[in-house]
């Protein structure tokens, strides 16, 4: 996983999809954008959504992904993202490849706090979940940029 301030987001662009993300993003009013997909090009969409955190659950599934990367920023509020490396991982909900997702436990995890000011870059081989109050719920805009690997 690579996390990063925003405004470095340009020093990845040797990653696929990297410089479709940095022209939409410098292109859109983030906070102004309906949720829902929109399509980049190039097996790069974005996903616009808002939720509540809510509380860490006593046991965290998290999610991994085969086809795709998974850039994901808060434009608003904050959340906790948590991520771990697959192979410490113990499968839980076996792959769906129509949706790209299958589901781990693990025994622990790391965290990193998501706000407007930077990203979390995941990989095919990291575990990741998002959506995690930090002290107290927040409003969260979020973008999930899906990076065809």
């Amino acid at each position: 996983m690579i996390s990063d301030k925003v405004k470095f987001l340009s020093r990845y662009d040797y990653i696929p999809g990297v410089s479709k993300v940095v022209e939409f993003l410098n292109s859109h009013d983030v906070l102004a954008l309906e949720n829902g997909k929109y399509d980049l090009g190039d097996d790069c969409v974005c996903k616009v959504m808002e939720y509540l955190t809510h509380d860490e659950p006593e046991e965290v599934l998290l999610e991994a992904h085969r086809e795709y990367l998974d850039l994901q920023m808060v434009v608003r509020g904050t959340e906790t993202f948590l991520f771990q490396a697959i192979d410490l991982g113990e499968p839980a909900i076996s792959y769906d490849k129509k949706k790209d997702v299958e589901f781990y436990t693990a025994p622990y995890h790391s965290s990193v706090v998501l706000d407007e000011t930077n990203f979390a870059l995941v990989f095919p081989n990291d575990l990741h979940v998002g959506n995690v109050t930090i002290e107290e719920e927040s409003n969260v805009k979020k973008l999930v940029f899906k990076l065809k690997v």
